[in-house]
This record gives C-alpha cells, sequence and structure tokens, in this order.
C-alpha cells in the first residue's frame, strides 16, 4: 500500500510543541490524521536522553542544531551557539526539566499585548491548561492553582527521593535569610517572589520528552525529514491559504485542513520567510515572492540571557558537592543537583532610572513597575556542570538569570542561501539599561550570598574563574560586573517571541494575512515570562489544541 501524503494537519517540527500538539488533537479528534514531520533523528539508543550527566553530553551533538549566531556587539563582540533541539523530543529531551510558570502578571501582559478583549492568554485564561498539562506531587495541594491528571509530574527535589538530600540546603537558605529573601512555599499558587523549592518535572529519575509524555499512537511521525517550505494556493481575489509542505526529500504532503509551524524559534520564523511571510523588503532582497508583508517575522525575538560563576568549596573532603563519594549514590544526580530557586525584584528607583534611559513609558512602563514584579532568578548548583573544571566536590556552579529581558534579537535568512538550514541570528543580548541594572543587581546579591553571609562563610572560600578573569568579590565595582558580564553572559537556550502573538500570529494563534496555516511553539510568546518555559509552553500547547479543535472560545 503507498504511503499517504495527504493528512488533516501537517505539523512541522518534532520537538516539545510538536509532540505535545499532535497527542491532544489525536485525542481530541480521533478520526483525524495527523503527520508530524522532525528535521532530526530519533534519539537512538547511542544517546542518553534520560539520565542528568547523559544530558550534559547532548550539547552540539546531532541532536541540537548548535546555531551560531552572528558577532554580538553588546557581548564583547563574541559569536554564541544557541542549542535548539534537533530531534524527536526537541527541547525537552535536551533540557533539564526544571519546572517554572512564571508569574500572572507575566501572562496578563501577554494578554494586554494581544488586545482585543481576548483573555484566553491571560493568567486566569491560561491556568486550566497548566492543570490539565501536570501531575502535581501532593494531592492535597490546592486544586484551584494545581493539576493531578496531567501527562507532566512536578515534584521539588525533596520529595522526589529520600537519599537525595544535599547538605548545602540549610546553609543557603539561612543565607539568604540574612538577605531578607523570605520563603515562598507555593510558587504556583502565589506571587513568584522569594525562596522556593526547585521543582522538576523528571519520573523515577529519569527525563520525560515530550514524545513519551504525550503519546504518538496514531499518528503518523516522519524523523530525519526536514521541511523546506509551505506552499499556498492564492485564487485571484482571495486570501493565500497553505495547503501544503514541501520536503527536503523532495515530497510534497498535503495539509486538508491546516500546517501548522511547530519548528521552534529559531526555525520557525526561517520557514516563514522562505515561504514567503516576512517584510517585502526583505523577502524581495532574496526573489521571493511575497505572499502575505508580515514585517514582525523573526523581530522581536528575546532570551534568558544570564551569568554562570563557579566558586571554590572550603573542606571539599566534607562532602559538599557532586563528585565528593559522599554524594556519589545515583540519587544525587536524579534531577538537576539543587535545592532552591530564588526570584527577586529591584528597588523602583532602580527600576524607574533605568526605564527612563530606554525611554519606556506608557502601559509597558506601569506593568514593569507593578509591586512584587520579578527580574532575577538565581540557582546554587551542586555540580560544576563545565568540563573546564574538576568533578571532585570541590566546585559550585550558580547562575543569575534575567527573567523578563527587555533586549530583542532577530531572525533572518541567510544571505546568499534562502535554503540553508541555519538562520541568521543576530541575539541583541543585553543591549538595554533595564537588562543592565537587572543583571549588576543580580550578580551582586549573589556574591553577597556566596561570600558575604555568615551563613555561607565556611563553605565558600571564592569565586573560581577563567584565565585572564579576576574573581569578583561583594566589593567589585558595577564596571566591573558589568566587563564581567558582557564578556562571557550567554543565554539559557530559552529562545522566543519571533512570531508573536498579536505581531505574527493572531489570538488563534493563526498567521496573519494567510488561511490554513497556525504557529503553536515559543516563537508564540509575546513577552517574557518569568521562569524556564516549560511549563509556559506546554501550557499553550494545551489550550491550542482546543482553540484549534474549537473548544476555547475568547
Amino acid at each position: 500500500m503507498a504511503e499517504s501524503t495527504s493528512f488533516d494537519y501537517v505539523i512541522v517540527g518534532g520537538g516539545l510543541s510538536g509532540c505535545a500538539l499532535a497527542s491532544r488533537l489525536k485525542a481530541l479528534q480521533p478520526g483525524s490524521s495527523i503527520l508530524v514531520v522532525e528535521a532530526g533523528p530519533d534519539p537512538g539508543p547511542e544517546h542518553d536522553v534520560v539520565t542528568l550527566l547523559g544530558g550534559f553530553a547532548l550539547q552540539n551533538s546531532a541532536l541540537d542544531w548548535a546555531f551560531p549566531t552572528a558577532a554580538t556587539p553588546s557581548t564583547a563582540g563574541r559569536t554564541h551557539t544557541l542549542t535548539h533541539g534537533k530531534t524527536l523530543g526537541g527541547g525537552s529531551v535536551l533540557n533539564y526539566g526544571g519546572w517554572a510558570r512564571g508569574d500572572a502578571p507575566d501572562y496578563d501582559n501577554w494578554a494586554a499585548k494581544v488586545g482585543g478583549g481576548d483573555k484566553r492568554w491571560s493568567y486566569a485564561g491560561m491556568l486550566p491548561y497548566f492543570k490539565r498539562s501536570e501531575s502535581f506531587y501532593d494531592k492535597n495541594a490546592s486544586a484551584e492553582f494545581h493539576g493531578f491528571d496531567g501527562p507532566m509530574k512536578v515534584t521539588p527535589i525533596l520529595a522526589s527521593n529520600a537519599a537525595r538530600r544535599y547538605p548545602l540546603r540549610e546553609p543557603l537558605e539561612k543565607a539568604w535569610t540574612e538577605l531578607g529573601v523570605q520563603r515562598n512555599l507555593d510558587p504556583f499558587a502565589n506571587p513568584l517572589q522569594g525562596l522556593s523549592d526547585y521543582y522538576e518535572s523528571w519520573e523515577d529519575g529519569k527525563r520525560r520528552p515530550s514524545y513519551l509524555a504525550y503519546p504518538l499512537d496514531g499518528i503518523t511521525v516522519k524523523t530525519a525529514c526536514p521541511a523546506t517550505q509551505i506552499l499556498f494556493t492564492t485564487a485571484s481575489g482571495q486570501t493565500p491559504k497553505a495547503t501544503a509542505v514541501k520536503l527536503a526529500n523532495g515530497e510534497t504532503v498535503t495539509a486538508n485542513k491546516e500546517v501548522i509551524l511547530s519548528a521552534g524559534t529559531l526555525q520557525t520564523p526561517r520557514l516563514l520567510l522562505r515561504s514567503g511571510i516576512g517584510a517585502p523588503a526583505a523577502l524581495s532582497t532574496h526573489n521571493i515572492p511575497v505572499v502575505a508583508p508580515l514585517p514582525e517575522v523573526g523581530a522581536s525575538y528575546f532570551d534568558h540571557f544570564a551569568l554562570f560563576q563557579w566558586f571554590k568549596v572550603k573542606d571539599p573532603s566534607r562532602g559538599l558537592a557532586v563528585g565528593h563519594p559522599a554524594l556519589s549514590a545515583d540519587a544525587f544526580v536524579a534531577g538537576m543537583p539543587a535545592d532552591w530557586t530564588t526570584n527577586e525584584g529591584l528597588p523602583r528607583d532602580v527600576l524607574e532610572k533605568a526605564l527612563d534611559e530606554d525611554g519606556v513609558t506608557g502601559a509597558e512602563r506601569e506593568a514593569l513597575l507593578q509591586p512584587g514584579r520579578v527580574f532575577v532568578e538565581t540557582l546554587i548548583l551542586y555540580h560544576p556542570l563545565a568540563p573546564v573544571f574538576p568533578l571532585d566536590g570541590s566546585v559550585l556552579c550558580s547562575s543569575v538569570m534575567l527573567t523578563l529581558p527587555s533586549s530583542r534579537g532577530r531572525i533572518a535568512l541567510r544571505d546568499g542561501d534562502v535554503d540553508a538550514e541555519t538562520p541568521h541570528i543576530e541575539p541583541g543580548y543585553f543591549t538595554t539599561a533595564l537588562d543592565r541594572v537587572c543583571m549588576i543587581y543580580g550578580v551582586r546579591r549573589l556574591l553577597k550570598l556566596m561570600l558575604g553571609t555568615e551563613a555561607m562563610k565556611e563553605y565558600v572560600e571564592a569565586e573560581l574563574t577563567f584565565p585572564g578573569l579576576a574573581p569578583l568579590t561583594p566589593e567589585s565595582s558595577d564596571k566591573e560586573i558589568e566587563d564581567r558580564i558582557r564578556a562571557v553572559g550567554v543565554a539559557h537556550f530559552h529562545a522566543a517571541g519571533s512570531c508573536a502573538i498579536g505581531r505574527v500570529v493572531d489570538g488563534d494563534l493563526k498567521v496573519k494575512g494567510v488561511e490554513g496555516l497556525r504557529v503553536c511553539d515559543a516563537s508564540v510568546f509575546p513577552a517574557p515570562v518569568g521562569g524556564h518555559p516549560m511549563a509556559s509552553l506546554y501550557g499553550v500547547v494545551e489550550q491550542a489544541a482546543d482553540i484549534i479543535t474549537g473548544g476555547a472560545q475568547a
């Protein structure tokens, strides 16, 4: 029997979004035919996609696009390499499983940007879909804020394994208390600010990729099968309609109902541009006929920019970090070796000065100045993560991450090769005064935590640095901290926003100016969320499935 080349839905991209969306569409419309085409391979047995240490090895592997960016003036002219899943499951295979929704005002800002009174993308509109995606560990937790029957198991580290007890948990809690940070016992039910347990989506010490959490039974999946172009039919005087997808192997597959792009923030805009949807001037440069003039395609891309640092443990023989024999049990690497997530705001006067410098006014300014907004997340990890430092229990790692970056980059086609799988990426990291003051504030708080509190002084000796970099201390100047950030700061690989709701797609995730084409991946995020975006993205997918099948109302 010949293989079908016609399906009700053709989903381009078999990553986190594509797999989950296909699964939900099949459940809601059992009679529908669905094709998922994924450019990367199946995550075969030669790749360890389930353990923490195996996950470290997946960056720059065959399962990672490892996209190079253009040289970035705001980060000392460096070229960044961006991890982006190139396999079935996509980012859910390569990420480390942290689970954080962000804050209610983050989503209310989404709804404001969508406009038209569409509350589906507000926090209240998204909450049912967050709950639908999760199976929260504590069945006695509030059902108003938690789901208990979803595919993603959500558990704090402390409850994951009785043997998983890290010796620096209590000292770090005391140190944050010294700095005035209060405990947040439930960051899903409460505003995000404060010190909360680190939650993750691991199950029995293993990652849970989207293609396992969301079954693909009855769905046709083609891996190692890149899509090259969306094809449209255009009758005289009518809106162009997406009807098929051209594949790199020469095949063309037809979509009877819709084509859905889930190729990710760095690939979805490239495919739109290659298919004639974008800024007319840019398309003309590449001799691509204009199907729909949408200048915002590829614009407004953002990521959670961060600074990683390393610290030398005092007397490593005490067994304080992974690598020491006392922490050699599998339980200590059955997920991220950490205990806490700390989310902090900034003093209002500091924010106001930065917003003045950036020229931010009106509703956007007021949203950022809301009391309780979180701008910096800090993690302390009991593992060096970087191979340049020894895994012998003598090194801790930290991350200070912008949660609401205001810097924006862009995604475009590469000059001279419109069919190149690698897009042109200008990340634009760390280009605003707001991002600058937030990162400096966060790094200074970290330095005080690790090197300036009574609770940590007997555990941490000093910062460890790469050759040519002087160690930072709590006494370091703002300029010294800023220079360090520009020299070695990197993204957390949480790319989003390049095909935003309200700009490129409407509230139904339909691409503006055409029919039969939607986008469902992190590229539709209209603004950042204050957390690692996996939980947010599953919520978007859950709502998208209802919208596509008619279950969600504006």
